[in-house]
């Protein structure tokens, strides 16, 4: 999917020309999606898996999983590869 660039910063990404640069965005929209909650996104209120929700659970790694690829799917990333080894605080997404 092509949409706006953003930086490290979550500032769009202006080119020489003065212009917004494009390019592949999907792992700039998965991120949106584990951090976003639900109902931020009002055309699809269901879709958000909320990270800050689970910062002191007691959640398994198998059902963070589970429900980040849920999430996921509402958007049509469907079998992302989730790497929880290293904690679910240090998730990684690949898509």
């Amino acid at each position: 999917m092509k949409d706006f660039l953003r930086n490290e910063k979550n500032d769009l990404v202006i080119n020489k020309l003065g212009d917004f640069d494009l390019g592949e965005s999907d792992q700039q929209h998965v991120g949106d999606i584990f951090i976003a909650q639900k109902g931020e996104f009002k055309e699809f209120p269901l879709l958000g898996f909320g990270a800050i929700n689970y910062v002191k659970t007691t959640i398994s790694e198998y059902q963070f999983a589970r429900e980040l690829s849920i999430q996921l799917e509402y958007d049509n990333y469907l079998n992302p590869t989730i790497d929880t080894t290293e904690g679910i605080e240090k998730t990684k997404i690949i898509i």
